[in-house]
Order: C-alpha cells, then structure tokens, then sequence
C-alpha cells in the first residue's frame, strides 16, 4: 500500500476532520450557552411569580387584603419578568459572542496555513 506525502496528509486532516471537529465543538458551544442561561424556559416563563412567590385570593370583601394580594402579585411577577428578562439579555449577548468567536475561530482556521506561508516568504524577503 503506497504512503501518501506528509504534506497530503497533513492538509486532509486540517481541512477534513479537524474542520468538521472544531464545528462539533462551536455546535456544543452554542447549546452549552443556551441550556447555561436558559433561555427558551425563561422565555416561556416569562411572566411567572419571581420564585412561585404568591398570596392566596382572599376570601370574602375585604378590600385591603384584596388590595395587597394583587399589589403582591404584581410585584412578584414584576420582579420575575425583570429578572428573567435581564438573564435572557445576558443569554442571548453571550450567545453571540460565542457565535462570533466561533466565526472568527473559524476563518483564521481555514486561513492559518495561507497566512504562515505568507508571513514565511515576507520574512525571507525582508531579511535579504
């Protein structure tokens, strides 16, 4: 079985396997950073009570206790929404920094080798 270059097999691994393995990793990425901050439950969950933190609808006709049992979970779903809202904020600012990084990882991966060539023969001609 004849053996291929060094130089051919080098370049088969760097544009074949490793580009598909440094995808699978920026894959893992992105869904490690969305189930991290939670997102889609968050957005579903938007408008719950911070902490399932409710009052009971008071019996009766009282309108101080009903009073403060919508002022109390109003607050607690306002305080919920805030909450969940600044997280899915900080999810998605996230996300997209590893989205771009992943982006930027990748072109410099698939021009590294053009680059050190280049940087190779600039060095030679700046030294004569």
């Amino acid at each position: 079985m004849p053996s291929m270059p060094l130089g051919v097999v080098f370049f088969r691994w760097y544009y074949g396997e490793a580009v598909k393995d440094i995808l699978v990793a920026w894959r893992n990425y992105l869904i490690f950073s969305t189930n991290y901050f939670s997102v889609p439950l968050l957005l579903r969950t938007l408008f719950a009570p911070w902490r399932k933190d409710i009052t009971r609808k008071p019996k009766g006709l009282d309108f101080k206790k009903l009073f403060e049992y919508v002022a109390f979970n109003t607050i607690s779903r306002g305080l919920g929404c805030f909450v969940r809202f600044t997280t899915i904020i900080m999810g998605v600012c996230f996300l997209f920094f590893v989205f771009l990084c992943g982006t930027l990882f990748f072109i410099l991966w698939i021009f590294l080798p053009i680059i050190v060539l280049a940087l190779l023969v600039f060095g030679i001609i700046f030294l004569i």
